[in-house]
C-alpha cells in the first residue's frame, strides 16, 4: 500500500503542475489533486442536519492534533481543502469478468488562484478535482458530487494536461460501503459506452499538522465570536488577518491544547466526508461509542463503528469557496443506461 500511495502522490503532483499551467495555480507541494471542475446547476439540493456545535466543556477530543507528530523548520502551507476518496482496486467489465484494469481514483478539493469566472473577491477559491488511473491511462474528473456516502463525476480523457478534452468521455458514481477493518467504494462505471463495475479499497489519510491549524485558523477568522478563538488570540476580536496566523501557529506549538484540539472536533463535526476528519471522527468512537456522532453497526454480524449522518454535515463552505454544486444529486444518461444500482445498493448495515 505504501508503494500506492507513492505513485499516487506523484501522479497528483504532477496533474497539479498542468493545473498551474491554466493560470490554477496549486499550493501544496505534497498531496494534490489534478483536474478541473467547471460548476453547474444543481438539480436537488439536500437540506443539510442543524449545524453542529462543540460544548467549551467538552474534553473527548482526543490528546493531539495529529497522530504522528512531524515538525520542519519551514512549514510548507497545504493547498489540499478536503479529501473525499483516496482509494484503489479494480474495474470490472459488466459484460466479461476477465476483462478488467487496475483502477486508482483520488477525488478532493484544492485552493486554486481565483479567476473572474469565480465572481469573488477572494484570492484563492475551493474546487473539487480528481484524478482516475486505469492501468497505465491517467484520466481527470469533473462536474463531481459529494453526497454523504457517495461521489459521482464525469470522466475526461485519457490525457496528459488537465483541459485536453472538451467534452467527457465517461462517468462514474461510487458508494462507500463500510466492512470491519475496511471502507470499500463500489459503484459503475462508464467510459467510451462501456460499462464497468468499480471497487476500491479505502486508503487511511491522518491530518498533517500544517493541515489542521490552517482549519482552525480559517474557522476562527470566520467565527470571532467563538472565545476559544479570542482566548488564543484577542486580534479575533476585530477579525484581523492577524486571527488566522495567530491561531494557525500557536496550535502548531501546543497540538494537544484543549481549545485546538475542541476546534479541530468543530471542523470536523462539519466537515465529516473529509476522509481526515472521518479517521479522527472514527477514532473518538473507538473509544468512546456514546458520543452523538458516533453510530454502531453490524455487518454479518460483526460490529463496525460508524458515523451518525444525522448528527455531522458532510461538508461546509469555507471562506472564498465557490458554494454551488456542495451537495447535489444527479441523474446522468450514460449511468441511467446501465443498471444503475448504487442508490439502492444494500449495504449490509444494521443497527445493533
Amino acid at each position: 500500500m505504501k508503494k500506492i500511495a507513492i505513485v499516487l502522490v506523484l501522479l497528483l503532483l504532477a496533474t497539479a503542475f498542468a493545473v498551474a499551467q491554466q493560470e490554477r495555480r496549486i499550493l501544496d507541494e505534497d498531496t494534490d489533486i489534478g483536474g478541473s471542475d467547471d460548476p453547474v446547476n444543481d438539480d436537488t439540493v439536500i437540506a443539510p442536519p442543524p449545524m453542529p456545535t462543540v460544548p467549551e466543556s467538552d474534553t473527548v477530543v482526543g490528546k493531539s492534533l495529529v497522530k504522528t507528530m512531524t515538525r520542519a523548520t519551514n512549514v510548507v502551507r497545504t493547498a489540499v481543502s478536503r479529501l473525499h476518496l483516496t482509494g484503489s482496486g479494480l474495474a470490472i467489465s459488466e459484460g466479461d469478468a476477465f476483462e478488467f484494469a487496475y483502477a486508482k481514483v483520488v477525488v478532493g478539493a484544492v485552493k486554486v488562484r481565483a479567476s473572474s469566472d469565480d465572481n469573488t473577491t477572494e484570492p484563492f477559491v475551493s474546487k473539487r478535482l480528481g484524478v482516475l488511473m486505469l492501468d497505465k491511462d491517467k484520466y481527470h474528473l469533473k462536474d463531481i458530487a459529494v453526497s454523504g456516502e457517495e461521489i459521482s463525476a464525469e470522466i475526461y480523457g485519457p490525457t496528459t494536461t488537465a483541459n485536453a478534452a472538451s467534452a467527457p468521455i465517461g462517468e462514474l458514481k461510487v458508494k462507500r460501503f463500510e466492512k470491519p477493518g475496511q471502507d470499500i467504494w463500489a459503484g459503475n462505471m462508464v467510459i467510451s459506452d462501456r460499462g464497468y463495475n468499480i471497487y476500491l479499497l479505502g486508503m487511511k489519510r491522518q491530518f498533517k499538522l500544517a493541515e489542521i491549524t490552517e482549519k482552525v485558523g480559517e474557522y476562527c477568522t470566520g467565527n470571532a465570536e467563538d472565545s476559544r478563538c479570542r482566548n488564543i488570540a484577542p486580534e479575533c476580536a476585530q477579525d484581523t488577518v492577524q486571527c488566522k496566523e495567530r491561531v494557525s501557529n500557536y496550535c502548531q506549538l501546543n497540538p494537544s491544547d484543549l481549545k485546538c484540539l475542541q476546534l479541530k472536533k468543530l471542523y470536523c463535526l462539519r466537515n465529516a466526508s473529509d476522509e481526515r476528519c472521518r479517521e479522527y471522527l472514527k477514532d473518538l468512537c473507538e473509544e468512546n461509542s456514546g458520543l452523538a456522532h458516533c453510530k454502531v453497526k453490524t455487518v454479518a454480524g460483526k460490529v463496525v463503528t460508524s458515523i451518525n449522518a444525522n448528527k455531522v454535515l458532510a461538508i461546509t463552505a469555507e471562506k472564498g469557496e465557490v458554494a454551488r454544486n456542495l451537495v447535489k444529486t444527479k441523474v446522468r444518461d450514460g449511468l441511467k443506461i446501465l443498471k444503475n444500482r448504487v442508490e439502492d445498493a444494500d449495504t449490509g448495515l444494521e443497527e445493533s
